[in-house]
């Protein structure tokens, strides 16, 4: 059901949430690109994207000056929350790409990590990804918890869909890019 729109926006999705994590650590300098990267995925669970960008600057942004976090209202969780202080309290000169994906401790965020980073390979699969393969409008409301089992079933649809892509819809789209159009598309058609 993906239009043209659809897979252009989907295929260039990951890159621009990239292009904003590089643009966010050039304008608050001393913070790598995976800490940056990382509160934006910690921040991500419940919160829509656009309220999720604007989350992870203000935090960045009040963490650089020093402001004190406790008073910063994010739209996420508490605990993603601290999450996204805890990444951004890492000594950049130190830091190791395992010590974020620790902190962020969830397949979903975690994934969501790593499709930012430009892992193409991996599949976010979150409450939208679940509707989009049970071929259901399904409120993330209304998601049930998805077990390890079921999440690897899920991103093996997507790597499966990836390889015949081309065939599909014309473009030869990596396991990242087909569950972002699917995102794109399944909002479409939803009225988002």
């Amino acid at each position: 059901m993906a239009n043209e729109v659809d897979i252009h926006e989907g295929k260039h999705w990951y890159q621009r949430a990239y292009d904003l994590a590089v643009r966010l650590m050039h304008v608050y300098d001393g913070y790598t690109l995976g800490q940056v990267v990382g509160v934006i995925a910690a921040l991500s669970p419940n919160n829509k994207w656009s309220r999720n960008c604007q989350d992870a600057e203000i935090l960045i942004k009040s963490h650089w000056h020093g402001v004190d976090l406790d008073l910063i209202k994010v739209c996420t969780f508490h605990k993603n929350k601290q999450k996204a202080i805890d990444i951004l309290e890492l000594d950049s000169d130190a830091i190791e790409t395992n010590q974020i994906e620790a902190i962020l401790n969830g397949r979903k965020v975690t994934a969501f990590y790593r499709c930012i980073m430009g892992h193409t390979d991996t599949v976010c699969v979150d409450g939208h990804a679940y509707a989009v393969w049970m071929g259901e409008r399904i409120p993330t409301t209304k998601t049930p918890s998805i077990s390890p089992s079921l999440y690897e079933t899920i991103t093996r649809s997507y790597v499966n869909v990836a390889k015949m892509s081309h065939e599909i819809c014309g473009e030869i789209l990596t396991p990242a890019q087909v569950q972002a159009v699917t995102w794109v598309t399944y909002r479409r058609l939803l009225g988002y």
